[in-house]
């Protein structure tokens, strides 16, 4: 086994065909091939049922394409750490990022980070909170943002920014021209609740349990996946919801942001990383970079 047949394994899986693979990795479909063969053989089991031109991951080799992964990230970082001058680093860094940094703090920092190191690329991924934690640990990213209340055990968090989650309700709505309103007059509205695993609801719900407070009996009108879609079906009118200070004020002047009497929502925006993971010097030089702009 080598890295050149783990390397085209996940090439196969990312892919989905034979083909796209082989002109990623910039080889013969053939050679393609035959690298796939030799790291079926070196473990004795199918890891992709062919299809045509295409190929679907068996069980087996859904678990060997998350060792793949992480042995080619770890490979990575070993050529990265011992390689040349720092200024000319090159190499890619994944970064997971749940909605709210995504949209309001991850473009003018990735942007701010390349224009100082060229040869680094940055793919974005997004992702609830929970997706977050999960896409780190499978090693699927090397970075994470997040506004979860807490972070994973093994994990270090650098806060990037302050957040504050409001409730976001209409222009038309009889809370618009309240700068805050009581808990209680929730009760029997329409809530546009989100997933479970948003950093957002989660902050919502350990909020109001360090307060020792209850939701009041409400409508959940429906549930939705991102803050984006959230301010927009307040925006006509059809509910109100926690979200991100900043997706308000991003909106217009259709949704107003309305706090709650006696309850604190603020929270970080952190950048997240696996604390013992080896990482190549060009993801590394991202997380010095993220000190410095730390808030």
């Amino acid at each position: 086994m080598n890295i050149a047949e783990l390397e085209a394994l996940k090439a196969v899986a990312e892919t989905g065909s034979f083909t796209r693979a082989a002109d990623r990795l910039g080889m013969s479909q053939p050679g393609l091939s035959r690298q796939i063969q030799r790291l079926e053989r070196e473990l004795g089991t199918r890891l992709l049922e062919r299809r045509g031109t295409g190929a679907l991951l068996t069980d087996a080799g859904r678990e060997s394409m998350q060792f793949a992964i992480r042995t080619i990230s770890d490979f990575d970082a070993l050529v990265s750490r011992f390689g040349p001058d720092p200024s000319a680093l090159t190499g890619v860094i994944r970064i997971v990022a749940s909605s709210t940094p995504a949209e309001y703090l991850i473009p003018a920092l990735v942007s701010e980070f390349t224009q100082a190191h060229t040869g680094i690329s940055v793919e974005v991924l997004v992702a609830d909170s929970a997706q977050v934690a999960r896409t780190l640990g499978d090693r699927q990213a090397d970075l994470g943002l997040s506004g979860m209340p807490s972070s994973p055990v093994g994990y270090s968090t650098i806060s990037m920014a302050k957040d504050e989650v409001v409730l976001a309700v209409s222009s038309n709505h009889r809370f618009a021209d309240q700068r805050s309103i009581t808990i209680d007059q929730l009760r029997d509205e329409n809530i546009i609740e989100r997933e479970g695993g948003s950093g957002t609801w989660q902050t919502v719900v350990h909020s109001l349990s360090a307060a020792g407070i209850e939701l009041p009996e409400h409508k959940a009108s429906m549930t939705l996946g991102s803050t984006q879609a959230v301010v927009a079906a307040v925006g006509q009118n059809l509910g109100v919801g926690f979200v991100s200070n900043n997706a308000v004020a991003s909106h217009g002047t259709k949704v107003v942001a309305v706090r709650i009497d006696g309850l604190s929502l603020e929270r970080d925006l952190s950048l997240v990383y696996e604390t013992g993971r080896v990482r190549g010097r060009h993801t590394q030089a991202f997380i010095d970079f993220a000190e410095t702009k730390s808030s």
